[in-house]
Parts: C-alpha cells; structure tokens; sequence
C-alpha cells in the first residue's frame, strides 16, 4: 500500500493521508491540525498543539510522500499572523524531519495545477481559490464531507501521489520550476 500526506500547515488547516491500496482504491483520512488557546499580549491566541502533533505522526503507517504546502507573507497579514504562518509552517518541517518522512514543500499554485486547479489572476479572493479547491476534492472523494479548512490538505495528497519521490528527504522546490 502507498501512503501520501498533504499538508495545510495553518492554525485552520490540518492534514490528511491519501492510502492507495493493491486495487488502486483510494481512501482518505483527515485530521485537523490539533491546536491549544494559549496567551498572547492578553490575547487568546490558537497555535499548534506540537506535542499531540508529534504523537500522531508517530503513530501513522509508513508514508511513501508527503507534500507540505510553502507559505508566505501577504501584503494584508498583520505582523501575528505572518508570525503564526511561519510558526506553523516550521513546526512541519521539524516533525517531517524528526520523523522521517519524505517531503517536498510545494508552491500553492504547483500542487494545484499537478491536480488540474486552474491558475487563478492575481488578486482573487482566498475564499474563492479555497472553494474551488473544496469542489475539486468533493468531484473525487463524494463520499467525504468535507470542510473548506481541510481541502488543501486532501487535494495536497493527490498531488503528492502524482508527484516523483526525490531521493533526499527533503526537497524545497521554487515557484517557478
């Protein structure tokens, strides 16, 4: 059996592994990114739950590939919240490496169009691209019900599955390639 995770490393993002078995029957398995409340300059702010996190992957089988998607900054983020994307996304590639899963960290717009998202203009809402993503996953996995936090994550696997293994465990690939 192959074994692929996609992975949405935001707050509201989580994971999920695409298992292909003998008969190339698929079958998906989500899980959201456990989180804590912690305190922030007498804020409640929600961040990744590493412990939790590092017992889960530890109990998962063996993972042929896993794609974690590359986040940035964007011009309307506030300072917090690029923090927390670079947290999370750190977060990730610490546990992938501790545990030894074979990863690349893949561009928004490469996984989506390895899955055959078409390519959005500049300026689209997140909401919008995030829907289209939802549907897509919905077309292929109906009988999932599936939330809009955990497409990226689902639609992240297939396109691990399509994606040829490198040989170092982990690969960054840029925009552009």
């Amino acid at each position: 059996m192959r074994r692929y995770l996609g992975i949405d490393p935001g707050v509201t993002g989580g994971y999920a592994l695409l298992a292909i078995d003998m008969e190339a029957t698929e079958h998906v398995y989500i899980q959201p990114l456990p989180v804590s409340a912690m305190s922030i300059n007498g804020r409640t702010r929600r961040r990744c739950d590493v412990p939790t996190l590092w017992s889960h992957l530890r109990l998962l089988p063996p993972i042929t590939f896993a794609y974690l998607e590359q986040q940035a900054p964007r011009p309307q983020q506030g300072l917090s919240s690029t923090f927390a994307t670079g947290e999370g996304f750190g977060i990730w590639t610490a546990l992938l490496t501790a545990a030894a899963i074979p990863f690349a960290v893949v561009p928004p717009a490469r996984w989506r169009a390895q899955v055959g998202l078409p390519a959005h203009p500049t300026g689209t809402q997140k909401k919008v691209i995030k829907e289209g993503v939802r549907l897509a996953a919905c077309r292929r996995f109906p009988h999932l019900a599936l939330k809009l936090d955990y497409a990226d994550a689902v639609m992240l696997a297939v396109a691990a599955s399509h994606a040829e293994r490198p040989s170092q465990v982990m690969t960054v690939e840029s925009a552009g390639a």
